[in-house]
């Protein structure tokens, strides 16, 4: 089975942009989420945005004034994030994001971490490391933003694993996914045209199964008050402050 950052390198990360839909959509979202947060009102400083891909995230937290650090273990996508960014005040780093705090040099107002990204980690322990790393680096009365995908409260079964991503007259995505008790192994299995032929590359990788409510609990271990713990556009959604 790959790790995520080798399913992204070698399945993912040339059709991430395409399975998303429309990525001025993904970005007009979370301009929206953003403002619905009051990310507007806050000081604007440092933001850090862990698993950046092509700039979902990093872009309208640039927008809206703040200095970005936008970090992702995919040179692919961060290479379209820059294409994207233009003149705004944000720089990527290609790197794994357990090793962001290294790459920066003053506490963070914001620091996100969305998509799915968290699940994308190896272990329950690679998480509370980065937590607790994410703790020391925010400035006090910074904000985190965590959203990952709910695979513990429902279990899918038979062909209700088969989910379809996308489709367009060259391409369809499907995904299907195998649940184990820690992770669950998420199959992406790519349909493209080629002439009159359909061929057909598949490729899988473990998430984890992370429970809402033990994030949480880790969160406030380190000090983080948690403000929001709910669903938005289908995905679970954490925001907590420090101090």
């Amino acid at each position: 089975m790959n790790t995520a950052k080798e399913h992204y390198n070698r399945h993912l990360a040339s059709i991430y942009s395409w399975m998303t839909g429309s990525v001025d959509a993904a970005i007009e979202r979370n301009r929206a989420f953003f403002r619905q947060l009051e990310f507007d009102l806050v000081p604007r400083g440092l933001a850090v945005d862990l698993g950046a891909g092509s700039g979902f995230q990093s872009i309208p937290l640039a927008e809206l004034g703040f200095s970005v650090v936008a970090v992702d273990f995919c040179a692919e996508l961060l290479s379209e994030l820059r294409d994207r960014s233009g003149s705004l005040n944000l720089r990527t780093v290609h790197d794994d994001i357990l090793h962001f705090s290294e790459h920066i040099d003053s506490p963070a107002q914001v620091i996100v971490c969305m998509g799915d990204t968290l699940t994308h980690l190896e272990s329950v322990d690679a998480v509370t490391s980065l937590l607790s790393d994410v703790g020391r680096a925010l400035a006090e009365d910074g904000r985190l933003v965590l959203t990952f995908r709910d695979y513990v409260s429902v279990e899918l079964h038979g062909t209700e694993r088969f989910i379809p991503v996308r489709s367009d007259e060259s391409q369809i995505l499907t995904c299907f996914l195998e649940y184990h008790e820690i992770v669950v192994e998420v199959y992406d299995l790519l349909q493209r045209k080629e002439g009159e032929q359909w061929l057909m590359s598949v490729s899988c990788y473990p998430k984890l199964r992370l429970d809402k409510n033990w994030v949480c609990e880790q969160l406030s271990k380190i000090g983080l008050t948690v403000l929001r713990n709910e669903f938005v556009n289908g995905m679970i959604c954490i925001v907590a402050k420090k101090g």
